[in-house]
């Protein structure tokens, strides 16, 4: 799948801090956080050093916050889709399918936002962990699905989006998030099955959503 123009969204359309956010998420899906320098993004974005420093405090500074816009971005587009939803169920299978979407459309972005932040420093692991934190409060919604004596807290949540952020990260690195409408079924198998137990979980496998 191809790279997009721009691998961030937009703010007050500077031209030239779009193609450092370009620029950056690209270098860093390629070769990793540590093997590049601010000089070698200024020049493949074609910028100043000085317009580098005038959006950015220092390399770490940049990463973060194209990483952080990014990340905003996709949320905005899952919960965009998911609040019409009055079914649990129903809005986890229209995220899924939106951030399935979302991931597909750039693999350069899609391995910056999940990959690279392993090896990029504390402050890009704490992005990590409020990625997992905001798919938890989405899965958290599920308490109100358990029916019977199986009992559930915000912990279950916690596991099942590690399971499912773990899951995206392995199919990222391998290169295969361009089959995504191989591996959704079982990601929402992850996500619902703490819910609404094994059984029901299982039928999801067998979902084809992204025909």
């Amino acid at each position: 799948m191809g790279r997009a123009d721009v691998s961030a969204p937009r703010r007050g359309r500077d031209p030239a801090r779009e193609r450092i956010a370009a620029a950056i998420v690209e270098m860093v899906a390629d070769h990793g956080f540590l093997a590049i320098d601010i000089g070698a993004v200024c020049a493949r974005a074609e910028v100043s050093r000085a317009h580098f420093n005038r959006c950015f405090v220092d390399l770490e500074d940049c990463f973060l916050a194209i990483h952080d816009e990014a990340i905003e971005e996709l949320c905005g587009r899952v919960e965009g889709v998911s609040k019409g939803r009055e079914n649990w169920h129903d809005r986890i299978w229209a995220a899924g399918v939106a951030a399935m979407r979302f991931l597909q459309e750039d693999s350069a972005r899609a391995r910056f936002l999940v990959v690279s932040v392993n090896g990029s420093g504390s402050g890009a692991q704490q992005r990590r962990d409020r990625v997992v934190e905001r798919i938890a409060d989405f899965l958290d919604g599920g308490r109100g699905e358990v029916e019977g004596e199986r009992r559930t807290s915000r912990c279950t949540a916690e596991i099942a989006a590690g399971a499912v952020y773990n899951t995206i990260f392995s199919k990222i690195e391998s290169g295969s998030i361009e089959r995504g409408d191989e591996f959704l079924p079982e990601l929402i198998y992850l996500a619902t099955m703490p819910y609404l137990g094994q059984r029901a979980a299982e039928d999801e496998l067998a979902v084809q959503p992204l025909r």
